[in-house]
């Protein structure tokens, strides 16, 4: 059931992001769809290393994972509240407040890597506190590739990309 939720939301946006039909910016392909950073909502740039880069696009947030992780089709991002850290997939999932499964539409393509996207709406419904972004690498008792924190205050989140700490 929750994947035909997720399935559904991710059409619903894509069609709410992209409409019917496309309009000409004068832009190529390319430069019409690259995430652009937003200091509202992305606070913090991304250490060398981390796997993750967050940027804001449309309204959403989107997170963009680095191909070395080989998640399965059913991987997903998720918002848990608190602070702890995760290695179970299922504990993550009987945390997790928020979720995004892998955008698969043309606008969030980013090469190989792989892109989950949450709106900022639904960010901001969270409320304030601490959180634990959570990435498994599937959906059926998988384990969490990575994780890091993120503090919403405002209806405005900040990712802490330094702290991203990978399991192995």
């Amino acid at each position: 059931m929750k994947r035909v939720v997720a399935l559904i939301i991710a059409c619903a946006m894509s069609l709410a992001l992209f409409g019917c039909g496309k309009k000409d910016t004068g832009k190529s392909n390319d430069e019409q769809n690259q995430p652009k950073d937003t200091e509202a909502v992305v606070d913090d740039k991304p250490a060398a290393d981390a796997g993750v880069t967050v940027s804001q696009k449309d309204g959403n947030v989107v997170f963009v994972v680095d191909p070395v992780f080989n998640l399965s089709e059913y991987a997903w991002l998720g918002f848990c509240p608190g602070s702890k850290g995760y290695t179970n997939e299922a504990d993550a999932d009987g945390a997790q407040v928020l979720y995004s499964y892998i955008v698969n539409d043309g606008g969030y393509k980013a090469g190989d890597d792989y892109l989950f996207s949450v709106s900022e709406d639904q960010i901001s419904g969270l409320g304030d506190g601490d959180f634990t972004i959570v990435l498994c690498d599937d959906d059926n008792d998988g384990k969490v590739v990575l994780y890091f924190p993120a503090v919403i205050k405002d209806g405005k989140a900040t990712f802490d990309l330094d702290k991203v700490v990978i399991n192995k």
